[in-house]
């Protein structure tokens, strides 16, 4: 009951009127319920914090007063978060570091619980988590199988011993015992941080995909998004992280826009999607390295590996360091190595505060899959905010979560609030009758339903109000990214890349093997010097750069989209491509040009063909070939798309190139089609590196040696016998052979910008 004292207390704590509002609730003999009902969360949440003012004695609230409160705190409807909250606000032991139990007793339990020996107000804590007990002159700690975890330094345990200097971590708080084994001394909880999602619509036509969506996280909370597909569980989680803004509402991090706060820090966010976004060449360490320094660019090398060093030892994956990750056809790490390397990559900032995990489970084993949403507790009870989309409810899974949110169609929140609640809301036994239950009523009656309970003003209501947000409009101040370290991300971009090349060394061979192989067969085809052999090598330098490109965009998107995320801009990457790419085009077009010129003696003084133009001239259509297939490569989405692509560009440079119909019998229509053929200028070119070409005579099939303007003028790259007319001049072939190099890669960087947020 609500005493004398404790009126008087709440009047002068929330002033007269307050107070008057509170005499009337007890004068019509309403119960703690019966007040919440009545005058809403606001009114209830102030009520408890006047009466945990009231049991605080000089910043202390005595154990006995810790059941009484934390009943209250039940009847009033009360979010747990919320009253742990209070605890901390009105004991200053449990915000200082101070509180400390005297052990006279030979066994203690430890948890949230009021009857526990060792309370910790915390909604991480299980009921009763763990027990201490004293064996001989030593303590012993045994986890209690609450699904949350216990650590003991850092390290998962079901029961191990406990020494002076320990550090025993239970939820949010750290435990350690005195020197003298007599007391037990519990830490300040960690950091606390809010999000509140508030009131998002979005819309796409006349199609609803999030509706009026509201709700506050706080750190150290795991929240499992669940909900049928179509529900909108992808779109919550872009428009919270801004990759794709609602149209209305805002989201709000420790009071100020969370969308301006991701422009000035992208690191506060974490993504980790369902599938692995690694390479599978690198190892472990290499991986998380590269991803260290495009995270924090202007970090030395001991920061960059003190940073790693880190990130292994918190995901447990220091003994596989050195192993090649791999993937479902290179054999490496399992599955849940890969998932936990992934994770640690969006760890790698430490200012990371709330991760989004997309279906980590999927495809693991039961016990890989318990491990890692084990790895995801203890994240969260690191200080983070944990998002798990998830269709494995499971009891062992929901253990270890917080909070449901459950979307029905159409992005109408059906649920927000503790897995145990939810199934006595919907009224079933296991946490998987939900989604047949959301399919018997329309997604608005569940979202109305919500909304209208006392569950919606005890996890929702009561927590936009501890956090003062009732009515406060937050603006965006249109924050933009602060610039980029563009020259470190190229170095680390392209050391990345070229350590991937590097390591595919089937791939490689692959690449390196084709000049020989086209210069032998070419040998023993061409008999002689001619136009063919010219047309051959620029057909083929193009057909290089391009087969070599035309899946490097698409095979990287999913790694593309994380590093531009974590503020990697699009020149660097696009540079980085270039540089590799670029140089194993060079190399394979100077190789096929220099083996041609050895092994038709294009050296010899009657054919006078300079090797630097030759290699010059292949490996500029190389370039041109490498855009090409880039361009393709961000043109389509898959792999198949743009290699099926690729033959219907290259038959046109084989038709319209000059060889199979010359020039100058092309009709005006092929003629100005030829203009957009690169292979055509490259030809042009590759004819003008020499002296004299041989022409087979068609009725004795013997060569008969001729000037290169003669051969010119046989295509039709000149157009008069005039000695004077020398066709297109060398320096402007070049120049435009340079144009399709330059407008097929600007091509290519607008859409792989634009590929950025998709």
């Amino acid at each position: 009951a609500v005493t004398e004292p404790d009126l008087r207390a709440f009047g002068s704590r929330f002033g007269a009127a307050e107070e008057a509002a509170l005499r009337n609730a007890v004068r019509e003999e309403l119960d703690l319920r019966g007040f919440a009902e009545r005058y809403g969360s606001g009114e209830s949440l102030l009520l408890l914090d006047a009466l945990f003012a009231v049991c605080a004695v000089d910043g202390v609230i005595d154990r006995a007063e810790i059941g009484r409160l934390t009943r209250s705190a039940g009847e009033l409807g009360i979010d747990p978060q919320l009253v742990g909250a209070l605890f901390r606000k009105h004991d200053r032991r449990r915000t200082d570091g101070t509180l400390t139990f005297e052990l006279t007793d030979e066994r203690y339990a430890i948890g949230r619980s009021t009857s526990a020996d060792i309370h910790l107000a915390d909604p991480q804590a299980a009921e009763r988590h763990a027990d201490l007990v004293r064996t001989g002159g030593a303590w012993r700690v045994i986890d209690l199988g609450s699904g949350r975890p216990t650590l003991l330094n850092g390290t998962p345990i079901s029961a191990a011993p406990l020494a002076p200097g320990d550090e025993l971590r239970i939820g949010g708080h750290l435990l350690v015992l005195g020197a003298d084994r007599a007391t037990l001394r519990v830490g300040a909880p960690t950091s606390f941080s809010a999000l509140s999602v508030r009131h998002l619509d979005r819309k796409i036509g006349n199609v609803t995909l999030l509706d009026d969506v509201s709700f506050t996280v706080f750190t150290g909370e795991v929240i499992a998004v669940v909900g049928p597909s179509g529900a909108g569980k992808t779109t919550l989680l872009s428009a919270i992280t801004g990759s794709a803004p609602a149209d209305d509402g805002d989201v709000v991090f420790d009071g100020r826009d969370f969308h301006d706060q991701l422009a000035l820090d992208p690191s506060l966010v974490g993504i980790v999607p369902q599938d692995d976004v690694v390479h599978a060449e690198l190892t472990v360490e290499e991986a998380l390295s590269w991803a260290a320094r495009l995270r924090t660019p202007r970090a030395s090398e001991a920061e960059i590996q003190a940073n790693v060093e880190r990130v292994l030892g918190e995901m447990d994956i220091v003994h596989i360091r050195a192993s090649r990750i791999g993937d479902a056809v290179r054999r490496g790490i399992s599955g849940g190595q890969r998932k936990r390397v992934n994770v640690g990559q969006e760890l790698l900032g430490r200012s990371t505060r709330v991760l989004f995990l997309d279906e980590p489970t999927s495809g693991l084993d039961p016990n890989t899959a318990q491990e890692i949403v084990g790895l995801v507790r203890r994240l969260a009870d690191d200080g983070r905010i944990v998002f798990l989309v998830t269709h494995d409810v499971s009891p062992s899974i929901l253990a270890k979560v917080d909070h449901l949110l459950v979307l029905a169609r159409g992005g109408r929140v059906a649920w927000f609030g503790p897995p145990d609640e939810a199934m006595a809301w919907f009224g079933v036994t296991t946490a998987d009758g939900i989604f047949g239950r959301l399919s018997q009523d329309s997604p608005e009656a569940w979202s109305q339903k919500y909304r209208d309970g006392a569950s919606f003003r005890k996890f929702v209501r009561t927590r936009e109000h501890l956090l003062g947000l009732d009515g406060v409009d937050i603006r965006r101040t249109g924050q933009k990214r602060p610039r980029s370290a563009n020259f470190r991300h190229y170095l680390t971009l392209t050391n990345r890349y070229a350590r991937v090349k590097v390591r595919d060394r089937a791939g490689l061979f692959v690449l390196l093997a084709q000049p020989p192989f086209l210069a032998v067969a070419m040998w023993l085809v061409f008999q002689h010097v001619e136009a063919s052999v010219l047309f051959m090598l620029a057909l083929s330098s193009l057909w290089f750069g391009a087969s070599a490109s035309v899946r490097e965009l698409i095979s990287e998107r999913p790694i593309w989209r994380r590093d531009a995320r974590t503020g990697v801009g699009t020149l660097p990457y696009l540079l980085a491509k270039l540089t590799v790419l670029g140089a194993i085009a060079t190399l394979q077009c100077s190789l096929l040009a220099a083996m041609n010129w050895v092994m038709l003696r294009m050296y010899a003084e009657d054919y006078a063909f300079s090797l630097p133009g030759l290699m010059g001239v292949a490996s500029l259509t190389g370039w041109v070939g490498m855009a090409m297939g880039l361009l393709l490569s961000a043109v389509f989405a898959s792999s198949e798309g743009a290699v099926g692509m690729l033959p219907l560009l290259i038959i046109p440079q084989i038709t319209f190139g000059g060889l199979l119909v010359k020039l100058k019998d092309m009709g005006p229509g092929s003629a100005m089609l030829a203009w957009l053929i690169p292979v055509r200028f490259a030809f042009d070119a590759l004819i003008r590196t020499g002296e004299r070409l041989d022409r087979i005579d068609p009725r004795t099939n013997d060569p008969i040696l001729e000037t290169t303007s003669s051969t010119l003028w046989q295509f039709g790259f000149r157009t008069t016998t005039d000695v004077n007319d020398a066709g297109v001049p060398m320096s402007a072939l070049i120049a435009i052979l340079l144009a399709f190099c330059g407008l097929l890669l600007v091509a290519t960087a607008g859409l792989v910008h634009r590929s950025r947020a998709s």
